[in-house]
C-alpha cells in the first residue's frame, strides 16, 4: 500500500512542523483550532483501523474486502494530513479548503465506478435516442399514426 508510506512520512513532519510554529505560544491548536485537530485526531485513527484490516485481509486473500478497506484508508488517511495541513493557512478559508480536497479524493478512489457509470449511461440513451427515432420515423414515413386505435364494427 503505497499510501502507507506517504501518511507515515507526511504527518509526523506536519507534527513536528506545528510543534516548532506553537512553540512558546500561549494556546495549543487544539484552543484555536478546535474541529480541525478533531478531525484529525479521529480521521487518523479511522485510517489505522483501516490500515491494519487491510493489511489483515491481503493476508487472508479476500481480494473485495482488501480493496474496501484500501480505499476507506486511503480517504481517511488523506483526510487527517489534509485537516492537519490547513491549521498553516489562514484561518478563513481554512474549512472550504479541507472539504474541498477530501471530496476530490473519493471522486479519484472511484474513477473507475463512475467511468462504468458513465458509460452504461450513454449506451442505454443511444439505445432509447435510437428506439425513439425508429418509431417517429415509422409513424411519419409509413403514414401512421402512433396514437391511433383500430376502430371496432358498429
Amino acid at each position: 500500500m503505497p499510501w502507507h508510506t506517504i501518511f507515515a512520512f507526511l504527518n509526523p513532519l506536519l507534527i513536528g512542523i506545528l510543534q516548532v510554529k506553537c512553540q512558546g505560544a500561549t494556546k495549543s491548536p487544539f484552543d484555536t483550532h478546535r474541529e480541525v485537530m478533531w478531525t484529525f485526531l479521529l480521521a487518523t485513527l479511522v485510517y489505522c483501523f483501516a490500515f491494519a484490516a487491510n493489511m489483515k485481509s491481503r493476508s487472508n486473500c479476500s481480494t473485495v474486502y482488501s480493496r474496501i478497506s484500501g480505499h476507506f484508508a486511503l480517504l481517511t488517511g488523506s483526510l487527517s494530513s489534509v485537516s492537519l495541513f490547513s491549521i498553516f493557512l489562514p484561518r478563513f478559508p481554512n474549512e472550504q479548503l479541507v472539504i474541498l480536497l477530501w471530496i476530490i479524493m473519493p471522486l479519484i478512489v472511484a474513477r473507475k465506478w463512475i467511468c462504468r457509470v458513465c458509460q452504461k449511461l450513454c449506451k442505454s440513451t443511444s439505445k432509447a435516442t435510437h428506439f425513439l427515432v425508429h418509431c417517429i420515423c415509422r409513424g411519419l414515413f409509413l403514414g401512421g399514426n402512433l396514437m391511433e386505435q383500430p376502430q371496432l364494427p358498429v
